[in-house]
């Protein structure tokens, strides 16, 4: 791994389809890996997810499918209608996860 580089965070201040997250810098390996063992994760597919990607496993970017935002929000209890949008319907999974 090249140094610097960023590591991410889920939710966060920047917006992406599907939700928010955060990142910050690190400087080199001991950085790095502070910054995973604080919950930060080295891609961001692996904090949106919430789990490090297994090595063998390719990484992706892909957001949350409306459908996938529909059944987790059911699996939840969150009650919602067409009108929602997915970043909000994402937010109220957020939300409820982290109660």
């Amino acid at each position: 791994m090249e140094f610097p580089t960023l590591v991410y965070k889920c939710p966060g201040n920047h917006q992406r389809p599907g939700g928010t997250y955060a990142y910050k810098g690190v400087e080199d390996a001991a950085q790095h890996e502070d910054a995973l063992a604080g919950g930060w994760f080295a891609t961001l597919p692996e904090a949106i997810e919430g789990k490090p990607t297994p090595p063998d496993e390719p990484a992706t970017n892909a957001a949350p499918t409306r459908a996938e935002l529909e059944q987790k929000a059911g699996e939840l209890g969150i009650k919602f209608d067409g009108r929602i949008g997915d970043k909000k319907l994402q937010a109220l999974i957020d939300e409820k996860l982290k109660a």
